[in-house]
């Protein structure tokens, strides 16, 4: 499980009473995934005009917004399959936008491209395991260490910006590398108890 990830039923429980007035309102998961790529839209292009911490702080509204709508999803019930891609192609996006407008517009180095790079291969990885039937396999490393190493390469003079952005890279490899081995080995198990099974089923009595 990620690092930082163990404390989900921890941040549920202070987002429910946020998430449950937002589901009272109408208000859904997907429709909080919507805007917080919207904000992220507004990060990039706060950035690329040279408004660096306007755009970093609209990004990290934007993160929240990733935080409370799995929340909401959770808390009332509405979690769905179309949800959880829509989730993570939007968080994806959402990174792609914010680092193309640090990266053209505030003179931040292009090695921060490497944690995009990073990012679509786990949700590749991630993708690839929902459509072979290996499940959903907890990570060492999650988004939350990913987007803490993204702005602190943001912030940090190089070449330490660099180290940040290849490293959060290298979380997205583990990650995947992770999602890929344990699914197999998920796949494996779940194959194995199937076969036990059948064998037990046609054994004379």
């Amino acid at each position: 499980m990620s690092l930082l990830y163990r404390y989900k039923p921890r941040k549920d429980t202070v987002l429910m009473s946020v998430a449950t007035r937002l589901d009272r309102a109408g208000v859904t998961p997907n429709q909080i995934t919507a805007l917080g790529l919207c904000l992220a839209f507004s990060s990039g292009l706060a950035a690329l005009r040279g408004h660096l911490y306007t755009g970093i702080t609209l990004f990290a509204v934007a993160a929240f917004c990733d935080v409370l709508d799995g929340s909401v999803a959770r808390g009332a019930n509405r979690a769905t399959e179309f949800g959880l891609y829509f989730d993570g192609i939007s968080d994806r996006f959402s990174e792609l936008f914010f680092v193309a407008g640090v990266v053209l517009g505030a003179g931040v180095s292009p090695s921060a491209f490497f944690v995009i790079g990073g990012a679509f291969m786990l949700l590749f990885a991630r993708a690839y395991g929902r459509t072979h039937g290996k499940g959903i396999v907890s990570t060492t490393f999650g988004r939350p260490e990913r987007l803490a190493l993204l702005i602190a390469g943001i912030l940090c003079p190089a070449p330490l910006n660099t180290v940040l952005f290849v490293a959060a890279a290298l979380c997205c490899v583990i990650s995947s590398a992770q999602i890929l081995a344990l699914g197999r080995s998920r796949r494996a198990k779940i194959e194995r108890a199937k076969g036990a099974s059948n064998d037990q089923g046609t054994r004379p009595a």
